[in-house]
């Protein structure tokens, strides 16, 4: 039991229950990439959990470069709005979101996005918007994260004392912020580099302190034991493994990796290429999670285990997925595509004494996802079509993307495909075209007037029928 169980419970939006930090990073990436500048590492922990302009002002500081911050949001804005609706949850939330609402807790929102683009980011979720009873937005308080106003504004509007409310964050911003307010802190970083940043104290020395402190650090919402805190059990475990809501997919190459899996642990585990990975899930995502599985040209599926993270054992310096598809197969298949959907979460990564150790638990890992697998409530996903070859084909073509809603996945690709070419377009390279004369409406009217009359001489047009066509062909 807690020392004092929570009176509400507090929650970050970006980069904790929504998956906004990838396409933040992807977006920041095309714009600085105009002004002749990279997103370092350094640079996306400088701007996680703060306001849209104070994260520009803070990360042109540290970039060194000589562009206001307004320009900065005034550029990335446009290719934000377009997908905010479409960005997806992150494992777990929805879990927990909706298990404190059956128990009847309160619970608000604290987040850095304006109310505007709050209400752009939640317009297709409309089970997120049933699970809390309070929102506080950047635009409505005097100060934005570091600053406890926001934390301090959802414990009054949901009546407690902000000192009694558990507060969960993913950045160092909003942590700092939390525990200004005097509250207790679950970190979930949503930057691997940013976890040993944060030092737990006990909940008795936070609740004796009175000033609030980090409770826990945790790799995953799905890591989250509500019992820790007076509350019931979660009891949605099939066979010792939690089910994803929503699922994720992810397709790719296999590619060589470290050479560990049959050499060193006698498990054959296959590596899927970093570019795959970066695409298909967030940076935040970690753990040991099951599924079904397909090769190549091949519609036969298969029960599998993965690992996603840096994999503590061997201190892994870059994130891979390492799937091991629990079936016998006569040869390697490296060079082809595989298709993974993941539906269920075994248990954190974690670092073990020995290779004896480890490959002992990846076998039990390996056990109990056989048996989830089995049961019809994991069983079920194994026909979906993502796993067919013909939809991977798809998918990669950006008709198909993940299980769920396929045609909020290809609205979703549409803008992408958008926002690059906006990007794209800024370009000097590009932009260069904009000024073409065949645009003004008085080249367009003599190129229309030529082609027609051109036609016309070689008999190919009775009369001025479509002129805009002709003056487009005229253009080609």
């Amino acid at each position: 039991m807690a020392a004092s169980p929570p009176a509400a419970f507090i929650f970050d939006l970006d980069g904790l229950i929504i998956d906004t930090e990838s396409l933040c990073i992807e977006v920041a990436q095309q714009v600085l990439a105009q002004h002749g500048k990279v997103l370092t590492k350094e640079a996306q922990r400088t701007a996680l959990g703060k306001r849209p302009l104070d994260c520009w002002r803070d990360v042109a500081a540290l970039l060194g470069l000589d562009v206001p911050a307004q320009q900065l949001f005034d550029q990335t804005e446009p290719l934000l709005e377009q997908r905010w609706a479409d960005v997806r949850p992150l494992p777990g939330a929805r879990r927990l979101l909706q298990h404190l609402s059956d128990c009847g807790a309160k619970v608000a929102i604290a987040t850095s996005t304006s109310r505007s683009t709050f209400g752009k980011k939640l317009s297709k979720k409309p089970w997120l918007q049933e699970l809390f009873q309070a929102s506080v937005c950047g635009d409505e308080v005097t100060n934005g994260k570091p600053a406890p106003d926001v934390f301090a504004e959802a414990a009054r509007q949901l009546g407690v004392a902000a000192s009694s409310c558990l507060c969960f964050e993913d950045a160092p911003s909003g942590v700092e912020g939390a525990v200004a307010a005097g509250m207790r802190v679950v970190v979930v970083p949503s930057l691997v580099e940013a976890a040993d940043e944060f030092k737990a104290i006990s909940q008795e020395q936070a609740a004796a302190s009175g000033k609030g402190g980090v409770v826990q650090v945790l790799p995953s919402l799905l890591a989250f034991d509500p019992t820790i805190y007076g509350l019931p059990p979660f009891g949605d475990l099939v066979e010792g493994v939690i089910p994803l809501d929503p699922v994720f997919t992810i397709g790719g190459t296999v590619v060589k990796g470290f050479g560990r899996g049959s050499k060193e642990l006698g498990i054959p585990t296959a590596n899927v290429d970093a570019d795959s990975l970066r695409h298909s899930i967030a940076e935040a995502v970690t753990g040991i999670y099951c599924g079904w599985a397909s090769i190549g040209g091949s519609s036969e599926v298969y029960k599998m285990v993965m690992s996603i993270g840096w994999n503590p054992f061997y201190n892994n310096t870059e994130k891979t997925a390492e799937p091991w598809i629990l079936h016998d197969f006569d040869e390697p298949f490296y060079g082809k595509e595989i298709r993974l959907l993941v539906c269920g979460y075994v248990r954190p990564e974690a670092n073990f004494t020995s290779l004896e150790a480890l490959v002992a638990r990846i076998h039990k890992d390996g056990e109990v996802s056989k048996a989830a697998l089995s049961h019809p409530q994991l069983q079920r996903y194994s026909v979906e079509a993502f796993l067919q070859p013909a939809a991977a084909a798809a998918a990669a073509a950006g008709g198909v993307e993940g299980v769920a809603e396929p045609e909020e996945a290809l609205v979703a690709r549409i803008h992408k495909d958008g926002g690059v070419s906006e990007a794209a377009l800024s370009h000097p390279q590009l932009q260069r075209y904009a000024a073409e004369a065949f645009l003004q409406p008085a080249a367009a009217a003599a190129a229309a007037a030529a082609a027609a009359a051109a036609a016309t001489a070689a008999g190919g047009v009775n009369g001025a029928a479509e002129p805009e066509v002709v003056a487009v062909a005229a253009s080609g």
